[in-house]
Order: structure tokens, then sequence, then C-alpha cells
């Protein structure tokens, strides 16, 4: 069984998903003695809601449990604590309203004052209406304001612009309205930020490998993740790319493109595919070449909910650090594939395999 935010949310501990403990609510405890007024740090992480667009709720994510570490590096079980540690407080804002203090590339100490404290348990925390945030110290470097200042650049070339300050620092800026031209600058909902940088990104890399030679073999590599297990399929072809799911005993569920980008939204795979897409094109741009890939992901049952588009992304990452097993046919790779998971039933369901297995190229007859 999936648990969702709903679920939670109702739930507040009497284990309605089936679990033995609650990941979360055992740590419920540590907003007993919380006031209305709190200095916490922000990662930074600022969120902005897409509820009631275009009159937002806007505010820094506190962290309360004073750890910082990578995610992906942590059990699930201590990444759910240390989400559940986490104070989101908001004010509503206009969609147009901007935020300097989401430039800062360094943590950013708040003073907030709650109107009351928050007493509903989410997966994600706590969420707070706050009377006032006000930020401490921040450190903005000089080419982030020149970047931010110039108000003829559009937001896809100042992504590209300011890419080495990393993904999440992409996100933000975007999402708090410091990005694009002047007239068209306005705050966006972090879910579709996410998406956003992810398709800027991969553009400017499609652009790089379209014209590069294919890859030598077929290749597979392979990465378990809370309970999330994937297979990347890499085939020498032009590029194409399909990402197949399944949770747990259900359906698979796909979306593709092939020779170009997809233009209409992934509305099955949905915020995964972009983030999945973008790391194989890093990969491929690495090597100077380009390839079809197919990711496959089935989500076992100890994967206790959602943990966002980021886990997809760094789990593609590190399945494709690791050695590849390579394969000079077709044939031999849809061996092995049977040989890990039932790929008749996925196999039913994927349009980019039927397309490499079964159309001919000029290449083929020389």
């Amino acid at each position: 069984m999936m648990i969702s935010d709903k679920i939670c949310t109702q739930c507040k501990g009497k284990l309605m998903c089936g679990l033995s403990t609650c990941p979360l609510f055992r740590k419920f405890d540590s907003f007993r003695n919380l006031k209305k007024e709190i200095l916490a740090p922000s990662p930074p992480n600022y969120m902005i809601s897409w509820k009631g667009y275009p009159q937002v709720s806007i505010g820094p994510n506190l962290s309360l449990s004073g750890i910082h570490k990578k995610p992906y590096d942590l059990k699930l079980e201590e990444f759910v604590t240390i989400r559940a540690n986490e104070l989101r407080t908001y004010q509503k804002a206009s969609i147009r309203q901007s935020e300097e203090t989401a430039l800062s590339i360094n943590p950013v100490d708040f003073d907030v004052k709650l109107k009351h404290i928050p007493n509903r348990l989410s997966p994600h925390g706590f969420n707070a209406y706050a009377t006032s945030i006000t930020p401490g110290d921040t450190k903005i470097p000089e080419k982030i304001y020149s970047v931010v200042d110039s108000f003829d650049i559009k937001a896809q070339d100042s992504i590209l612009k300011l890419e080495k300050y990393g993904f999440d620092y992409l996100v933000q800026i975007l999402s708090t309205g410091n990005l694009g031209l002047k007239n068209q600058r306005k705050l966006v909902p972090t879910r579709w930020a996410i998406t956003a940088v992810d398709s800027s990104l991969a553009k400017d890399l499609f652009l790089k490998i379209r014209n590069k030679d294919e890859i030598k073999n077929y290749e597979l590599y392979k990465v378990n993740h809370w309970d999330n297990h994937f297979w990347i399929v890499l085939v020498p072809w032009g590029w194409g790319f399909e990402m197949l799911e399944r949770w747990h005993e259900g359906d698979v569920i796909a979306d593709f493109e092939y020779a170009r980008l997809k233009k209409d939204y992934a509305k099955n795979i949905t915020g995964a595919y972009y983030s999945a897409r973008l790391e194989i094109l890093r990969h491929l741009e690495k090597q100077k070449r380009q390839a079809t890939c197919i990711v496959i992901r089935q989500i076992g049952n100890k994967y206790i909910y959602p943990v966002g588009v980021w886990h997809i992304r760094e789990a593609v990452k590190q399945g494709l650090k690791n050695k590849p097993e390579k394969f000079s046919s077709l044939c031999d790779l849809e061996k092995r594939l049977n040989s890990e998971l039932d790929w008749k039933t996925w196999k039913k369901k994927s349009t980019i395999w039927k397309t490499i297995s079964t159309q001919k190229r000029l290449k083929d007859f020389i």
C-alpha cells in the first residue's frame, strides 16, 4: 500500500497505513514545546504553493532538527524523521512579489512569529501561518546579481548561466520570481519550477548530443534505493527516451519521446520523467554520444511514501556511475531483462521497445 499525505494527515499515528510503527508520529513530541516566536535556519529552502494561484502561500522551510545531511545517504526512516521536523512558515503573497532572500547561497536564519502553534501532522512537517518573517544575513555573489538584475535575459538563458550553483538553487530563484524578462517575472509554484529547470537544462544538453555518434553497445545499468529498483537501458540508436513505472503490483504506466524532446506534459509519470531524463542526457553528454534510453522503475512496499522527484534524479545519477552490463545485440539484452523481471508485462507498455525491436534503418542493410 502506498502511503499518501492524505492518509498521514488523517491518521496521526493510528497506523491506518498498516505499518507496525509510525516514522512520523514518534517525532511529534518535538513540537510540544514549540513557541510562537522561532529563530531557526532555512537550508535555504523557499516553498511556493500552487494552491490558490495566483494568490499563493510563500515562505521558508525551517529546520527544527538541526540536521543537514545529503538525503540520498540516509535511510528512508531517517529522511522521514528529518522531514517531519520541518516547519513550513508562510504568508500570503501576490504572484508578482519577489524574494531577494532566496538568492542567498548560504543557509539563512529566520526570525519568525507564528499566528498559532501548529498541531496538524504532515509527512512534510508542519505548516504555520506567520505574522512576520524576518531574514538574517545573506550571501549573494556578484555574478548572481549580474544575472538577476539583467531584465533582458530569458529565464532559460539565466538558468544556464547559473547552473554551477546547483539544481536546488536554480529552482529556488526561478520559483521566487528572480529570473526572466522584466515583464514576465513572477512567482512560480515550486513543483512547476522543478520541472521547468529539468526541462531547461535538458534542452541545452539535447542540442549538444543530437548529432553525436551512437553508443557502441547495448548497456544495462542497475540501482536499488529505498525499495525503488531501477533498470536503465541504453540502446545504440538515435535519441529516444521512455520511462516505465510500476507501484507494487499495480499496472505499468509509461511516457515517451522519440527523435526530439517531448512537447506535451508527461501526464502518467509526471515530474519524475523529466528528472530521470535530465540525468540520462548528462551522462550521454559526458560521453559525447547519443542513444535511446528506457528507464524502468519498480517501487516496492517498503517505500512508505513519495519523497519527491529529487530521489529519482539522484537514483538515476548514482545508477549511471555503476559499471554497466554490455550486450552485443538487443536479443541478448532482452534475455537479461527476462531473467530479472516480468519483462513481458513491462514491454507491452513500451512504445520505444516496439520501435527499436521492429523498425529497420538504412545502416542495418549496410
